[in-house]
């Protein structure tokens, strides 16, 4: 009877071990390798990213290591990812902020529906907005907090059908229309002024060698005028060039692999 209980245990030991994650990654969402956070806010943290995978069924995750040897922060972020079974669900869904201590190297890298909800533009104000100024001052716990406050919004937008592109971001919407505006008014007033002036100098030169003449005879030679030959030459010309405005196109460019991602230096 004790070995029949015995060998009963072991084998419901052996099948919790079998369903328990296979990797790290799916209960470590914040790996922290480097030690940039107090325990309180390293659970914190992770609680965090657990919570808000779990609501929009997308993996939300960050990785700070020491030193990646110089390899390129981006591959090295996207290696990652698919080695240690980063992801949620089947399509792997999600998306890594990836930190190289020793290079200062930080990479985002994007997979499955995190493509949807994380465009091209979203990942770069992802980076240059939130958390490059805050990584510039080694304040990691509020670039984590910032990263996942604004990682929400943008998986809530997508959840919406308006992932946050080109033309959803407000801010980049107004620095277009403000460097439209100044470009008409340049045109508008300044270039027609350009052309009046060249216009002016140009007969301002004609008139130096200009000498009163009393009569007409300087101006005919002996024997008369005669018209040999007759052309029509254009003395000025006025062009007129406006500005097109180079628009930055939206979506996400994934790898042969369905990666997407962008990095920076901090």
């Amino acid at each position: 009877m004790n070995k029949m209980i015995a060998a009963c245990i072991a084998l419901l030991f052996l099948t919790l071990l079998l369903a328990l994650p296979a990797s790290a990654a799916e209960f470590e969402l914040v790996a922290d390798w480097v030690g940039v956070l107090s325990d309180d806010e390293y659970w914190e943290l992770n609680d965090l990213a657990q919570e808000i995978s779990e609501r929009y069924q997308c993996e939300i995750s960050v990785l700070v290591i020491d030193d990646m040897d110089e390899d390129d922060a981006y591959e090295f972020a996207r290696y990652v990812f698919e080695e240690h079974d980063y992801g949620y669900g089947k399509d792997k869904s999600g998306l890594m902020l990836f930190i190289s201590m020793a290079e200062r190297d930080c990479a985002l890298v994007a997979h499955g529906y995190g493509n949807t909800a994380f465009t091209d533009h979203g990942k770069d104000v992802l980076l240059d907005r939130v958390l490059l100024p805050l990584l510039a001052k080694d304040n990691y716990y509020a670039a984590f907090l910032a990263y996942f406050s604004k990682a929400t919004e943008f998986l809530e937008m997508a959840k919406n059908g308006a992932p946050f592109d080109v033309d959803t971001d407000e801010v980049y919407q107004q620095e277009v229309a403000k460097g439209g505006f100044w470009g008409k008014l340049a045109i508008v007033i300044f270039v027609p002024l350009a052309i009046a002036g060249l216009v002016c100098f140009v007969f301002l030169r004609q008139m130096k060698t200009a000498v009163p003449q009393r009569t007409a005879d300087h101006y005919i030679p002996d024997g008369g005028f005669v018209l040999t030959q007759r052309s029509d030459m254009f003395l000025f010309r006025t062009e007129t060039r406006t500005t097109i405005e180079e628009k930055k196109s939206g979506g996400t460019t994934t790898d042969s692999g369905g990666y997407s991602g962008t990095k920076r230096k901090f």
